[in-house]
């Protein structure tokens, strides 16, 4: 009986204390008993207080895998090692509430402001492959210890498609572009810059600057070298690194670290290896590599990050042994943090010192934080334990760039296990960026609690826990295919306020924010109709622009991710991108064919400008765009690179799914894709992916602005259809009816650009065109004969647009008779 107390009295103990299992008894089997109630009740009991804690970060899945330990703290040792699954168990389908947010609505007077950017992204080993001989990263041996390997390779191609994917990004209507460098590619073992690598990124700069593509370049995110060799393994002791030197050695001194240091790191002796936070070199490893980039690259960017997401690699990398190197420790986090904290400090006194000036460039670092809200407001103790939560998600890495030193919170509740800065390291962090990064994804409750080790799944003592749901059971928001990302808008505009107010009103662009959906299984009609990923984008958005309205300086927004991809320790099971990608060529196309999903037609809105004031950063796209953008197609595989919506012949109802707005009020929302095919012009239809035969009268989502809009544009699509026929119609010799070619110009045009006239105005044209239409005709035929039946007719038959018809039958009429009287062989 006291060995069945001491299990129960542990269950929601720390994870570096063992739990008593006796063998081979009566009281064993008891054990066993209560172990099976202990794993069916009292885990899920402590998983109310904790669940959802490892959603802080984004890339990772945790409740599906359990990765075996590569590392261990001296601390935890074998005691951690045993509890890894506790955190998994707090995790499981309990707390996922699979959903999407509610449709968003953009109205006239929701504009972002002029200069506002809206921009995609990715990362280098995500994406890129190892083609062109990459040294390996620890991302690349993580990757092959579990299985993941082949798929790491891989990436998505883009080391051999680079060209054509930046094309493929301007046809898509992107003007700004996120994505990281490869450390391995860019260095050769013995420190020394590697040609090849930097021949890829000049193509894939020269590529983006030919496009009109401006980059935004992270000069690490997570994959570092596996492999570094030199007298120091690759820097400490070079002459421009000296500061670098003297700093690490005065650390090592004031953390007791000798030959090997308190994370199980050997110093001294190692030559050659991987490069590993822990070690108090890679600080200037980083520097190096750092200094080498800005040289070579620098001239042509203007926005630099450092490091991508310190606390996610500090927290899943070493501490939770989730992600590379796969480190599990309860301190590691800590020394990790502080060292790339110290990595960033130094390549920005780098670039500062030796480019800045004449490269005119900004710099910072891409901090991820997501929100904690207390789970009730009036009460004061979890008003204050979310405001400590908050302190560990964006003060510990923040904090210290503003002010040079880590919250006093943490410093209080984590005692001598967190590192100190020396008063020199302080001054070089505080001011050591030019604009805040930050990356957000998702939010928790917060609840105050006792100082436990058991409140975190890190095993680090914690005053509070977290949770997805409130005390009436509600989830706090849905989740899309990652149970952990739990989709909370009001979570960023609290996020952007709070940064704002705590340091000062920096300028900020959201550097990373996306939802995980729509996973293999789906059909590739599921994959490409994406209303999950629409919606989460317009609330988040909105979201945005509400911290906007309320004075955060935010200057921009970038959606994770323009591709989907290699989503680390998930592989490919789970998908971020705007563009699909077919990983295996399991939806009938070549391997990594790419399609645009309905999220890019819906973002493309926001890239255009069409939600920012005076036309936003990108102006309209003018004749010569358009016409430079077929060129682009032309030169690639329409296989390979899926036709978009908006660059074909097509109804204006596919056209309008992207573009259309009314007078009083634009809905952002998901395609009903039954309402395309009833005009035979669906995307999907095009590729011959989907034979859908659907009447429009099939088509009841549509919301009844949207409606009217829609029918407005179709009206005009088939009326200048109309006219062309009867243009091409007439046999008289003569030059061709000037007023009907200054007519279809016009027409065409108003199809074409993002801004829409008014519904009434779009159908006053619908009927100009229609009259010359007519007109034509008649001169062609001398009557309406069997043409003017296949076109016209059809078009009138289908608007119930009579000499008489006006805008109210128009709208009332259209989509309900439409669907009988339709002509197939011409629809």
């Amino acid at each position: 009986d006291n060995d069945i107390a001491r299990v129960l009295s542990s269950s929601c103990a720390a994870p570096d204390r063992r739990t008593l299992v006796v063998s081979g008894s009566p009281v064993a089997m008891r054990v066993r008993a209560v172990l099976v109630c202990f794993t069916l009740v009292v885990v899920p009991a402590c998983a109310f207080e904790t669940r959802g804690v490892i959603g802080a970060s984004r890339d990772s899945d945790s409740s599906r895998r359990a990765f075996p330990l590569k590392h261990a703290d001296r601390r935890a040792s074998t005691d951690l090692a045993a509890h890894t699954d506790l955190p998994l168990a707090r995790l499981g389908d309990s707390a996922h509430a699979q959903g999407a947010l509610p449709v968003t609505h953009f109205g006239d007077e929701d504009k972002f402001p002029s200069d506002f950017v809206f921009g995609v992204a990715t990362s280098a080993f995500q994406v890129e492959g190892d083609g062109g001989d990459r040294p390996s990263s620890i991302w690349d041996d993580f990757a092959d210890e579990h299985g993941l390997g082949d798929a790491a390779r891989q990436g998505i191609r883009h080391w051999e498609h680079v060209r054509d994917d930046v094309k493929y990004m301007a046809r898509a209507g992107v003007k700004h572009y996120r994505f990281s460098l490869s450390w391995p590619r860019l260095q050769h073992e013995n420190g020394e810059p590697n040609e090849q690598g930097y021949a890829f990124y000049e193509k894939l700069l020269k590529a983006l600057a030919e496009n009109g593509i401006q980059p935004y370049v992270t000069l690490h995110h997570w994959d570092l070298p596996a492999k570094l060799c030199g007298p120091s393994s690759g820097g400490v002791g070079d002459g421009d690194n000296d500061d670098v030197e003297n700093s690490e050695k005065k650390k090592d001194d004031d953390n007791g670290v000798e030959n090997s240091d308190k994370n199980g790191v050997e110093n001294s002796e190692k030559k050659c290896g991987p490069v590993d936070w822990r070690d108090p070199r890679s600080v200037a490893q980083f520097t190096k590599y750092a200094t080498q980039v800005f040289e070579r690259l620098g001239d042509k960017v203007k926005f630099w990050t450092t490091l991508n997401e310190p606390k996610t690699v500090a927290d899943l990398g070493y501490g939770a042994g989730q992600h590379a190197p796969g480190v599990v420790s309860t301190t590691a986090p800590l020394v990790a943090g502080h060292n790339m904290l110290l990595a960033h400090a130094f390549a920005v006194k780098a670039y500062r010192e030796k480019f800045q000036e004449t490269q005119t460039g900004k710099i910072s670092i891409n901090v991820n934080s997501d929100w904690r809200e207390p789970l009730d407001a009036t009460n004061e103790k979890h008003v204050a334990a979310a405001e400590r939560a908050m302190d560990e998600q964006l003060g510990w890495f923040a904090d210290p760039l503003y002010f040079g030193d880590y919250p006093a919170s943490m410093k209080t509740r984590l005692g001598e296990d967190l590192p100190n800065f020396t008063p020199e390291e302080s001054a070089l962090l505080k001011g050591s960026t030019d604009y805040f990064a930050l990356n957000h994804y998702a939010s928790q409750f917060v609840v105050d609690a006792e100082l436990s080790p058991a409140n975190s799944y890190l095993g680090r003592p914690s005053d509070w826990t977290e949770t997805s749901v409130d005390s009436s059971g509600t989830q706090i928001g849905p989740t899309g295919s990652c149970h952990w990302l739990t989709q909370v808008p009001f979570g960023l505009e609290k996020t952007l306020k709070l940064i704002s107010e705590r340091y000062a009103s920096p300028e900020t662009f959201v550097t990373e924010n996306g939802v995980c959906a729509d996973g293999n299984g789906g059909s590739l009609d599921e994959q490409l109709n994406d209303e999950t990923r629409v919606n989460f984008v317009n609330a988040y958005l909105k979201s945005t622009l509400n911290a906007v309205k309320q004075s955060a300086n935010v200057k921009g927004y970038f959606a994770w991710s323009f591709f989907d991809n290699f989503e680390w320790a998930d592989g490919t099971a789970i998908r971020f991108g705007m563009v699909h990608v077919d990983h295996g060529g399991d939806f009938g196309g070549e391997w990594s064919a790419r399609r645009g999903k309905e999220s890019l037609r819906n973002y493309r809105e926001f890239m255009l400008g069409k939600h920012s004031g005076n036309g936003g950063v990108t102006s309209r796209m003018g004749e010569e765009t358009i016409s430079r953008l077929k060129e682009l197609r032309e030169g690639m595989d329409d296989s390979f690179y899926g036709v978009f919506d908006w660059e074909t012949d097509r109804s204006a109802i596919e056209h309008v799914e992207a573009e259309a707005g009314t007078e009083s009020d634009t809905v952002v929302a998901t395609t009903n894709r039954n309402g395309i095919a009833a005009l035979g012009a669906s995307s999907l239809g095009r590729r011959g992916l989907s034979d859908r035969k659907s009447k429009l009268g099939d088509a009841t989502t549509h919301d009844s602005a949207k409606e009217k809009v829609a029918d407005a544009y179709a009206a005009l699509a088939a009326a200048v259809e109309a006219l062309r026929q009867a243009e091409t119609s007439i046999t008289a010799p003569g030059p061709r009816d000037p007023e009907a070619e200054t007519l279809l110009a016009q027409a065409e045009l108003v199809l074409s650009q993002a801004e829409r006239p008014r519904t009434d105005a779009l159908l006053a044209t619908v009927e100009q065109v229609l009259a010359v239409a007519k007109r034509d005709d008649a001169v062609a035929h001398g009557a309406l004969d069997v043409r003017k039946a296949d076109a016209t007719g059809s078009v009138n038959a289908f608007f119930a647009l009579d000499d008489g018809a006006n805008s109210q039958n128009f709208a009332t009429n259209g989509a309900n008779r439409g669907g009988d009287t339709m002509d197939d062989p011409l629809w």
